[in-house]
Formats: structure tokens, C-alpha cells, sequence
């Protein structure tokens, strides 16, 4: 059980970049702490429909 908001959250990552949905899905698993990579992160890159955009903003984070 999820709220509506979620669930719309959740959805809105199927609006990335297939190769930038494909990076997240490989990405190592955490195996102490806190995952340094969130979904709410990768909200506003979701939303940004220029998969040319998304890309730069995608290297930003993956690389800080």
C-alpha cells in the first residue's frame, strides 16, 4: 500500500532516458548505510523531457 503520490513519483522514473533507466537498474547494491542515490534525486532529472538534458543532469549527480 502507497499513496497516490507515490505511485505517481515511482511511474515518472519510466520517463528517463532508456540508457539512464538502465545505469540505475545495474547500479551496486549498498551494503552499509544510507544509498547514496534516491529516487527523490532523480525526480527533478525525470521530469526534464530533453533526453539530451536529462543525460547532463544524470552525469552530475552519478558523479558528485
Amino acid at each position: 500500500r502507497i499513496t497516490r503520490a507515490r505511485a505517481t513519483q515511482i511511474m515518472n522514473l519510466r520517463l528517463l532516458a532508456p540508457d539512464i533507466q538502465e545505469e540505475i537498474l545495474y547500479l551496486p547494491l549498498t551494503m552499509s548505510g544510507k544509498d547514496a542515490l534516491t529516487e527523490r534525486r532523480v525526480r527533478p532529472i525525470a521530469v526534464t523531457p530533453d533526453w539530451r538534458k536529462q543525460r547532463a543532469m544524470w552525469r552530475e549527480l552519478r558523479d558528485e
